[in-house]
């Protein structure tokens, strides 16, 4: 599968147990449909997240699906300080540059640090040392 954002090839990795398709390029993430509440899940976050996100009217490129290549529609988190997302309904969200780290954190309770962010952390820190 090619990245939506800048065309590169993803690569699958496993985050406890979820299979997620890493950008190495632009440091993006697609999660497959039902992945992002398996995370939530893990990390006693809130999977009501998802049927949360609603449609967003804003003029930002909009990206096409890794798997159908259909244009995806732009989504936002309801919560505050709400995290713009790419949706394709059939097949999953497309989340940008430390964007899964933000829902994660906002999906937990206030205050608790998800086991989930503090590999995302790493993995991005690792990126910036050049170790991956």
């Amino acid at each position: 599968m090619n990245c939506p954002a800048c065309t590169s090839n993803l690569v699958t990795l496993e985050l406890n147990g979820v299979e997620v398709d890493y950008c190495f390029t632009c440091q993006g993430i697609w999660l497959d449909n039902g992945e992002l509440e398996r995370l939530l899940s893990m990390a006693e976050g809130d999977e009501g997240m998802v049927s949360g996100l609603m449609p967003a009217a804003v003029s930002e490129k909009r990206r096409r699906c890794p798997v159908c290549r259909r244009v995806m529609e732009k989504v936002e988190t309801k919560r505050q300080g709400g995290v713009l997302l790419d949706r394709c309904d059939r097949h999953g969200l497309w989340f940008d540059r430390l964007e899964l780290r933000k829902v994660l954190e906002m999906g937990c309770a206030p205050g608790v640090m998800s086991p989930l962010t503090r590999i995302l952390d790493d993995m991005f820190a690792a990126r910036g040392r050049g170790c991956v």
